[in-house]
């Protein structure tokens, strides 16, 4: 009995070191470069009003954003994501007006075994001004990809089964989907802005619908990079109000062809607000050097541990200097919590198992002393 509770204690304490040592050890493979390495990103939807009427940038919200683990792994979006703006923080920013609804989502970045970045977005869509209680736009089964396979092998996609967009009566109807370069556009719409206007005022909307074609046109977080070589995806939806007041409206009611107003002016007593959603916003970037299975890589060590950038809220104004396409929101993101986690999970269980190891090895030798 002795040898058996001997050889009991003993594989416990190895068992105990084998936890504080082996654990972080083979979580801990060698991970990419944070700042220069292949990095993958996406998000489900952002928005914002990036021209008030006033030629200057409004309030915005950029949704969670998930960042690809520095190891081979993937990070997911939560479903707790449901609706943008999902809060009165983010209504204050972006208004009460526009609700947009997140169904079916699955949103992920990942870095894969030979350190090829890829992100995916999947969702169904369905904006609303509620304020006018019509529907403005609807995507279904909305999937937007991209992968970084090489420096001279980066793959997008974005594709929806369905895009129905509102029409000058309120309803949605159908339209095809824009092919690359191109857009879909209605103008004169029975709707307004996300934010809210005057007792005297009135509008109509014109809204463009294309394909993100250029890193600039994503909106989000300050930590959101891109790289050397960098593939993008997603749609940009781009709705331009036309605020009128009454009396200006009543006094140009005789006049024939007049020109179309510009965001942020227009004439007298009126001003064009424009609002820009990016649906299914994803990037991967990697550098010059970039070679899968080696290469364009870095030599510190960190658990695979999934990342995802906080939603960001920007006060009006709150884009970057030298931005003139998409938004940029400061957002924090916890440093080393990976780190943190995976040390102290492997703290506590080896202190759980060393101790159940004391309890064995102090049991056995009172026993022990008991013996004839």
């Amino acid at each position: 009995m002795s040898r058996v509770v001997s050889k009991l204690v003993a594989a416990t304490v190895v068992t105990a070191v084998t936890v504080l040592v082996a654990a972080p050890a083979g979580a801990s493979p060698s991970a990419v470069d944070p700042d220069r390495g292949p990095v993958a990103f996406a998000n489900v939807a952002s928005l914002a009003v990036t021209d008030n009427g006033h030629g200057t940038p409004g309030g915005s919200v950029i949704s969670e954003t998930q960042r690809s683990p520095l190891t081979p792994g993937t990070s997911r979006l939560g479903k707790s994501r449901s609706a943008l703006p999902g809060s009165e923080g983010e209504r204050a920013a972006v208004g009460p007006n526009y609700l947009l609804e997140i169904d079916h989502h699955d949103v992920s970045a990942t870095l894969h075994s030979r350190g090829e970045p890829s992100a995916t977005a999947r969702a169904d869509y369905v904006l609303t001004d509620l304020a006018a209680g019509t529907p403005v736009l609807s995507f279904t089964s909305s999937v937007t990809h991209v992968a970084c396979e090489g420096v001279d092998d980066v793959k997008t996609e974005a594709s929806a089964d369905r895009l129905a967009v509102v029409d000058a009566t309120g309803e949605l109807t159908p339209v095809a989907l824009p092919a690359p370069g191109d857009e879909v556009r209605r103008a004169g719409l029975p709707f307004g802005a996300s934010v809210e206007l005057g007792d005297d005022e009135e509008a109509t909307s014109d809204i463009t619908v294309r394909r993100v074609a250029d890193f600039a046109e994503l909106l989000r977080q300050d930590q959101w990079r891109d790289g050397d070589v960098t593939a993008v995806s997603g749609w940009v939806v781009e709705i331009d109000t036309h605020v009128r007041s009454v009396e200006a409206r009543d006094h140009l009611d005789d006049q024939l062809d007049l020109p179309e107003p510009t965001a942020g002016a227009g004439e007298s007593g009126s001003r064009t607000i424009r609002t820009t959603l990016v649906l299914g916003g994803v990037s991967c970037s990697i550098p010059h050097d970039f070679v899968a299975g080696g290469g364009g890589g870095a030599e510190p060590r960190s658990p695979s541990v999934p990342a995802t950038i906080p939603a960001g809220v920007g006060a009006p104004g709150d884009v970057s200097e030298g931005e003139t396409e998409g938004a940029v929101v400061r957002a924090a993101v916890p440093q080393d919590g990976g780190h943190a986690s995976t040390w102290g999970v492997g703290l506590l269980a080896g202190g759980a198992v060393l101790g159940a190891a004391a309890w064995l090895l102090t049991r056995h030798t009172r026993t022990s002393g008991r013996r004839p």
